[in-house]
């Protein structure tokens, strides 16, 4: 709470308060060490040991009135400028789709937050149409102004408003951040270059693409906040995916990133991209790519070996993505593997390899209930019959009759 305002007096008188506390003590310990040794009365010493406490009644009354006295008129100042704010809003409103004014130069902060927060609501031409109005009223001078400040707090404002203003004119300076030394400034850096992105379909597009491309390799985020970053990139998300999965150089912790992009924005087109990774020497690029196939819901003809292969990976996690990813694989080539995957060790790779089966159409249920009835593996025939119940394909009664007798 302190952040925005206060935050300088706060901790000036913390500071006062810990060195009276401290001087009070410490006169307080060479009071009675005094009276210990016979030098002083025991009157003088009542005397120091109530004005030490008096002291410190006042340092922590004056510390607590601060506190609520700061609360009270931060409620006030803050409902005034949420009027203020919502002014301005208004103003900005007007000016887009009326035929009212812009707001005057130099924008005031209420003004420019306003403007910001609409721009962050709006896309198409309307949003356009507002950023271009911000551009002329000078937000984006101001912005690139603070960008340039030393203080981190001042640059994370900063790329904040320019993620949610989205100007073109301004993605070169944001996407020299991304190689900052603060991890924080690289992921607010790459989310607002990623959100100008997604909205760029001018001239230029192909360059910033390139350049965004380039500025995440160096960004050295975690393969997390990589992916969460490229999926704001939007429609222009397959154009910097694209240049990723077909450089060589790409790091292992960006690869998993854009896999996982690939399959949780469902773009089928790089099925092949992803299906070559299902070799790679990294499991969690192995599982990152069949995860992508098995979202996508297509694996390509050249890959359906490599993923009824997988279903043997010696790494579990790799082992469930491949069940999920065999339910895109032809039914009569898929069972026999995913039948004996129903085996497996792992709960989570029975249980993917029956759910593909279920989905695998005629062959894939007659597996199941081949397994529910005569699998050597125990847990293979409950995991089986259990799947076909959820499916309701068998009533729980016919469950006795399918199992083999032991």
């Amino acid at each position: 709470m302190w952040r925005r305002y206060g935050d300088v007096p706060y901790t000036l008188l913390v500071f006062a308060v810990f060195c009276l506390e401290v001087l009070g003590l410490g006169f307080l310990t060479f009071t009675f060490a005094r009276r210990l040794f016979g030098i002083l009365p025991y009157t003088q010493v009542q005397g120091a040991l109530v004005g030490v406490i008096a002291l410190t009644a006042a340092s922590l009354s004056m510390l607590t009135g601060y506190v609520l006295l700061y609360h009270a008129l931060t409620r006030s100042r803050e409902q005034q400028a949420n009027q203020r704010i919502e002014a301005w809003t208004e103003q900005w409103f007007n000016a887009v789709y009326g035929d009212g004014a812009l707001p005057p130069v130099p924008l005031t902060s209420e003004a420019l937050e306003a403007g910001l927060n609409l721009r962050h609501l709006m896309t198409g031409d309307d949003g356009r149409q507002l950023a271009e109005a911000l551009w002329r009223t000078g937000a984006a001078a101001t912005l690139l102004a603070q960008l340039g400040s030393r203080r981190l707090l001042d640059r994370m404002e900063a790329l904040d408003g320019l993620a949610r203003a989205r100007l073109p004119t301004t993605f070169a300076p944001v996407i020299r951040q991304i190689t900052h030394p603060e991890p924080v400034v690289r992921l607010m850096a790459a989310r607002a270059a990623a959100r100008t992105l997604a909205e760029w379909s001018g001239p230029g597009r192909q360059e910033a693409i390139d350049a965004f491309a380039r500025g995440i390799g160096m960004a050295d985020l975690p393969s997390g906040a990589a992916a969460e970053t490229m999926l704001l990139l939007e429609g222009n998300a397959p154009g910097v995916l694209s240049r990723l999965l077909t450089d060589e150089a790409t790091p292992v912790s960006l690869l998993r990133a854009a896999l996982d992009v690939v399959g949780r924005l469902r773009l089928g087109e790089f099925a092949y991209e992803a299906a070559v990774r299902i070799s790679h020497r990294d499991p969690e690029v192995r599982a990152a790519a069949l995860r992508a196939l098995g979202r996508a819901g297509r694996v390509p003809m050249r890959a359906r070996d490599s993923v009824v292969i997988a279903l043997m990976d010696d790494t579990e996690y790799v082992r469930i993505q491949a069940a999920r990813a065999a339910a895109f694989v032809p039914a009569k080539v898929a069972a026999p593997a995913l039948y004996e995957s129903l085996g497996d060790r792992s709960w989570w790779v029975r249980r993917a390899s029956a759910e593909s089966l279920l989905r695998s159409g005629k062959w894939g249920i007659a597996a199941l209930k081949k397994a529910a009835r005569a699998h050597p593996d125990r847990f293979a025939r409950d995991m089986a019959a259990q799947v076909l119940m959820d499916a309701q394909v068998i009533r729980p009664e016919e469950v006795s009759r399918l199992k083999a007798p032991a």
